[in-house]
């Protein structure tokens, strides 16, 4: 009998992808919810973030994206379940911590309580930027990365090209722009437009890509390099470049 539940409850919720409790209880018939639930739990169910977690799904159905997310009609489930642990996760992770605007239009829910509840527990640090609060990364080291990218974020002008109008840049400094690149280094090149596309934030890989005719992997590449600080950290200038060295003529005084 439980095993014949068990398989009722996997092919209902497989062929409608996403379930309330009710729809499942009604389904089933004469069962318990406590029962329900155990037999959810055995096939490693997860509720969704939004909708007071009102709907489930099981682990096998969500193709969840890169960021570990996934919806389906407008329900929104996350690979690290609730809501608050997901707020959680996707802080620590950020390249420049959140608002809580910028969170919801990711997470497409009110996450403000959430933000505060773990900034209240010590889980998140919260500080203000430009006249509202931003939640970053508890650890110290961490958070100074995510402040340093923040703050660059907020002064950069230069090559925010989606953002700015042309009067902005205009074509001697695209030109001079485009010079420079072309005499650094592949290495160079790769840092140099992963530091743009952090200034810019938010869809920086693809509008560097395009200015510098790059490969947007390429760009992404190298925001990640800068970030986490794991690139060979020699010196630019090669030993020998440079001016080379005056020699004093002997007869000189």
């Amino acid at each position: 009998m439980q095993t014949s539940n068990i398989q009722k409850i996997e092919d209902f919720v497989v062929s409608k992808k996403i379930v309330t409790f009710n729809e499942l209880q009604e389904y089933i018939g004469n069962t318990s919810r406590m029962t329900l639930i155990r037999r959810l739990r055995e096939l490693s169910y997860l509720s969704s973030y939004s909708h007071t977690g009102k709907y489930y799904t099981l682990g096998s159905i969500p193709e969840f994206s890169e960021e570990g997310l996934w919806s389906y009609n407008f329900v929104y489930f996350s690979r690290f379940d609730t809501l608050i642990n997901t707020c959680h996760i996707f802080v620590n992770k950020s390249e420049s911590g959140y608002s809580v605007k910028e969170l919801q239009d990711i997470l497409h829910v009110d996450v403000k309580l959430s933000l505060l509840e773990l900034q209240k527990r010590g889980k998140l640090h919260r500080e203000k930027c430009r006249g509202e609060y931003v939640y970053f990364n508890k650890l110290f080291p961490r958070r100074k990365q995510q402040l340093i990218i923040r703050h660059s974020q907020n002064e950069a002008t230069v090559l925010n090209i989606g953002k700015l109008s042309s009067q902005y840049i205009t074509d001697e400094l695209k030109a001079a722009i485009i010079l420079f690149y072309s005499i650094l280094d592949e290495k160079q090149r790769r840092l140099y437009a992963g530091l743009e596309s952090l200034k810019i934030g938010h869809g920086g890989d693809n509008l560097i890509s395009q200015f510098l005719k790059t490969d947007p992997e390429t760009v992404s590449q190298g925001r990640k390099e800068l970030i986490s600080g794991h690139f060979e950290k020699d010196r630019v200038r090669k030993q020998g470049a440079g001016r080379p060295e005056i020699k004093k003529n002997a007869g000189n005084n």
